[in-house]
């Protein structure tokens, strides 16, 4: 008989039917005992919606197993980058480790056994804020079953409530991270000049996403986050009905089996190696990518 899985698992939802029905799916393999179904509310500017969110919420009134479900419905439009976070919040009033899945984050199956073990091994290590499931830097080769990094990673991840706890949902943490030296010690001076960039266009806006205060969040609490060796997340959510990830890039989400029994690091320590493979945190200078354009244009005109 199949062992139900012990992990509560938090599940974001919103209009996006088909997603929902994909993670259902994904979900009757393992059978968790508790879920928590996060959604927002529909806007009311927008035909149909309504009804999309009400079909995605029935899925969970019919579901295969025997499980608790708690819902946590907004009855208005909140945002996903209100939604999510009070949603979470909402979830460790309850229980003390989730795993969080938004609707477009489709996991391996290898991805729950890796996150229920991780969330064992690491509930004690305060320094340890999460245990993300993507992992898509393939050219650095991970000598352990995971490392530790300091930049945040949420398509499909997992963490404690002591850890959530730190969540600042304003940039008041982005403030005093800057101010008392606390980023300086994290990051390279190349590498807080694209952190800063990238944060302050949203927060100069009002609009940081959830996703960014977790992670300057982390920082402020010195946080680390285990990633794994290969990874273990489909983010199937890209297009025009996406809230952030309109353009797929050269996104490549293939997931690959994660190796059992886990192989840890001696130490609870960040691979400062990882980091300098990360392209979004190292964007060469602005000076450099002139020169990379001269050249190909040199190279064009001369052939």
């Amino acid at each position: 008989m199949k062992k139900p899985y012990s992990v509560p698992v938090a599940v974001v939802v919103f209009n996006r039917v088909r997603l929902a029905e994909k993670i259902v799916k994904c979900l009757e393999q393992i059978e968790p005992q508790t879920i928590f179904v996060i959604s927002d509310g529909a806007r009311k500017n927008v035909p149909g919606e309504a009804e999309k969110v009400k079909q995605v919420r029935a899925l969970f009134d019919r579901l295969s197993w025997n499980c608790e479900v708690y819902r946590e419905y907004a009855e208005e439009n909140m945002g996903c980058d209100s939604r999510v976070p009070t949603g979470i919040s909402r979830v460790f009033e309850h229980v003390d480790r989730a795993v969080i899945l938004e609707d477009d984050c489709i996991p391996s199956m290898d991805f729950f056994p890796y996150a229920e073990e991780m969330l064992k091994k690491y509930e004690d290590h305060p320094e340890v804020m999460m245990v993300a499931g993507s992992n898509l830097m393939k050219e650095y080769a991970i000598p352990y079953s995971f490392c530790f990094t300091a930049r945040t990673y949420t398509w499909g991840w997992a963490t404690w409530k002591r850890a959530w706890d730190h969540y600042c949902g304003d940039e008041s943490e982005w403030k005093r991270i800057q101010k008392d030296g606390t980023l300086s010690k994290i990051y390279s001076l190349r590498t807080r000049y694209y952190v800063k960039r990238e944060l302050n266009y949203y927060i100069k806006r009002g609009t940081c996403p959830w996703d960014y205060l977790w992670w300057i969040s982390c920082m402020g609490a010195g946080g680390l986050c285990a990633v794994p060796r290969v990874n273990l997340i489909t983010n199937e959510g890209f297009g025009e009905d996406a809230t952030h990830t309109q353009k797929k890039g050269n996104y490549q989400g293939d997931v690959l089996p994660m190796e059992f029994p886990l192989c840890f690091p001696e130490q609870v320590k960040r691979d400062l190696e990882f980091d300098r493979h990360d392209s979004g945190l190292n964007p060469p200078w602005k000076i450099v990518r002139a020169f990379r354009k001269l050249r190909r244009l040199l190279l064009f005109t001369g052939s």
